[in-house]
């Protein structure tokens, strides 16, 4: 007659069993190790967007100063861009495995930035006005990244409500990137009516994407601001052409031409002479104002200046004023022959 299994030392063997098949023996010392489970790595998304610094650069949690600052970036280093504010002004990149953003002024770019996801990738919690919204009109086409019949992937009804995120061409008729369904595409402006947007609110001008019209904008900003320069310096030597007294206190900084500029220019050299008026130009006020600057270092019975001083000074004021008039008439038809311009004048 068959005895009874014992069933507590059935199981115990089982049991013992179970764990010599699944945890591996050490051939050396006989002793049990259990193997750690693989280590996650993180790879960022390949958006074909990358940056680099153009100086030091802060790393926040968020897009805005008001965000934590979590590293500073040194300049010349080159990241690659996960994402980007509505306005386009805060870029998100991945900085050794670790998500941040850094102010756009900060940074030059390579790749279709304005196709980054909006607000980026796994945000920190934070609530955001939207920029601009639009109210579709009509059953309106979209596209994926031009307004061409051949890029047309599809309509969006028409009463949508769609957050306006970019824009390419000014006046009446341009285009215009949407975000619908977490998706941004290209609609036509003539099929929107703007409903909603904040103060000050402005478009993301996608122009950049190409480099003539990122060009003529870059030099009318510089011309801009060399005008600053001129005018602060002239008023400085006008003044004291005429014995009045000047504070050192209130020395110009030295003006110069976007590094970007650089770049762009060597692939269009029709702009090359407009470069070349416009680094003249700055040489001369940069001129005045180191001998501004020069006769504030003085000291003691030293700490004046001579006639010799002003007529030189006030030269080189009026030269720089001569190149800036030339950079400006040359620019006005450049502009004109933007080939953006063209793709709406047809």
């Amino acid at each position: 007659m068959m005895k009874p299994m014992n069933l507590t030392f059935t199981r115990a063997m089982l049991i013992a069993f179970a764990l010599l098949i699944a945890v591996p023996i050490s051939a050396q010392d006989g002793a049990i190790a259990v193997e750690p489970p693989p280590t996650a790595t993180y790879t960022p998304p390949d958006t074909g967007v990358w940056v680099t610094t153009q100086d030091f650069s802060s790393l926040r949690t968020g897009p805005s100063t008001f965000f934590e600052r979590i590293a500073v970036v040194d300049p010349a280093v080159t990241l690659p861009a996960i994402g980007r504010s509505a306005d386009g002004r805060w870029l998100q990149v991945d900085y050794n495995g670790q998500q941040g953003w850094i102010y756009y002024a900060l940074l030059v770019w390579s790749g279709d930035v304005v196709q980054l996801p909006i607000d980026g990738l796994d945000p920190n919690p934070y609530v955001r006005r939207l920029n601009m919204v639009a109210l579709t009109t009509r059953e309106t086409p979209v596209y994926r990244r031009q307004v061409t019949p051949s890029d047309q992937i599809g309509t969006i009804p028409a009463g949508v409500r769609v957050e306006m995120t970019g824009r390419l061409g000014e006046g009446g008729f341009y285009w215009v990137q949407i975000e619908y369904q977490e998706q941004v595409y290209w609609v036509g402006s003539w099929n929107l009516r703007v409903i909603s947007r904040s103060p000050n609110a402005q478009l993301f001008d996608t122009s950049y994407l190409y480099n003539y019209s990122r060009v003529g904008a870059q030099l009318e900003t510089d011309i801009n601001a060399s005008y600053r320069a001129l005018n602060t310096i002239n008023g400085i030597w006008v003044r004291l052409a005429v014995g009045e007294s000047v504070s050192c206190g209130s020395i110009p900084t030295f003006v110069q031409t976007s590094s970007t500029l650089q770049a762009d220019i060597a692939s269009l050299p029709v702009f090359a002479p407009l470069l070349n008026s416009l680094n003249s130009a700055n040489g001369h006020i940069n001129t005045a104002i180191s001998l501004f600057a020069d006769a504030c270092s003085r000291t003691g019975d030293q700490f004046f200046i001579t006639q010799n001083e002003v007529v030189t000074a006030l030269s080189e004021i009026e030269i720089a004023g001569r190149d800036l008039v030339l950079v400006g008439s040359l620019l006005t038809p450049l502009q004109r022959r933007d080939p953006v311009l063209s793709i709406f004048n047809n």
